[in-house]
Parts: C-alpha cells; sequence; structure tokens
C-alpha cells in the first residue's frame, strides 16, 4: 500500500483545539486548506470551523458554506493554499471514517464542482484535554482508502 504524510501547523491545530472546546459532545467541522510539499506529503496550513448553521448533533455534522467560502476565496487570492478536504470530530466516537463519512468523500470526488482528483479526511477528538486526529486519503483512481502518517510539525 502506498505511503503518504501529512503534517498540520501548530495553527490549525489550535484553531480545531478550539472549536472541539466549545463544540463539547457534538460534532463540528470545515475544510481544510493544504498544498503539497513534496511527493506523497501534504501539509494542512488552514482550517475552517463551520458552525454558522448550527446543523450539528452527537453522531452528525452539516458544514455550512460561508466561512469555507471565505476561507477558500483568501488562500485562493493570495495563492498560498488550495482545498485539500475535510474535517470533524468524532467527540464519542473512534477516529475511523462512518460509512457516511466515506461517501461524503467520494461524493465529493464525483462532483465536478469541487474539481479535484483527490481529498483528506481528517476526523478528530479530544482524547485527555487534548487534540487527537487521523487523516485519510481519498483519490478518483485508487480504489482503497489511505491511512495517512502523521508528520511532526517543527
Amino acid at each position: 500500500m502506498m505511503k503518504i504524510n501529512f503534517k498540520v501547523t501548530p495553527d490549525v491545530e489550535t484553531k480545531i483545539e478550539r472549536a472541539l472546546r466549545k463544540s463539547g459532545d457534538f460534532e463540528t467541522g470545515g475544510i481544510l486548506i493544504g498544498k503539497k510539499v513534496e511527493d506523497n506529503s501534504f501539509e494542512i496550513i488552514d482550517a475552517s470551523v463551520s458552525d454558522e448553521d448550527n446543523k450539528y448533533s452527537i453522531a452528525s455534522f452539516i458544514r455550512g458554506v460561508k466561512k469555507s467560502d471565505l476561507l477558500l476565496r483568501k488562500h485562493y487570492k493570495k495563492r498560498t493554499g488550495y482545498y485539500i478536504g475535510e474535517w470533524h470530530s468524532h467527540p464519542k466516537f473512534s477516529l475511523s471514517p462512518s460509512h457516511q463519512d466515506i461517501a461524503t468523500m467520494l461524493g465529493i470526488l464525483a462532483d465536478d464542482n469541487y474539481g479535484v482528483m483527490f481529498n483528506i479526511l481528517m476526523i478528530t477528538k479530544l482524547n485527555n484535554d487534548k487534540l487527537d486526529y487521523q487523516g485519510y486519503f481519498f483519490h478518483r483512481d485508487l480504489p482503497e482508502i489511505i491511512v495517512l502518517e502523521k508528520k511532526p510539525s517543527p
């Protein structure tokens, strides 16, 4: 199986950790902005926290578009990063993607409005009051989901 690495900047980790604390037992999430740093290695440089629509529960989350769209436009204009995927929390469940999570990510790959060949899903939670997460790589041309290997931030 292919090995793919990803790292999350400390600022993004802090942003997501704050969102998890605020949402408590309810799921939350947003989009991931990132860039390819070398072959089979990605860096997550920003993330939205799409809490504006209040469509969440203990076991589901529907991402709002307003904050995500603003973040995408900011990075597109500055050419600092691009849409690289989605993140959401599993406060009461494992860091493994659910069937719905997988269907959503495959749906994004199939949706020409996104225009992407691959995407990353990052599932998060607080463990002992600290951020924990796992990334998953989806690609149109790959039959399997690749579990990403974390690279520590400098």
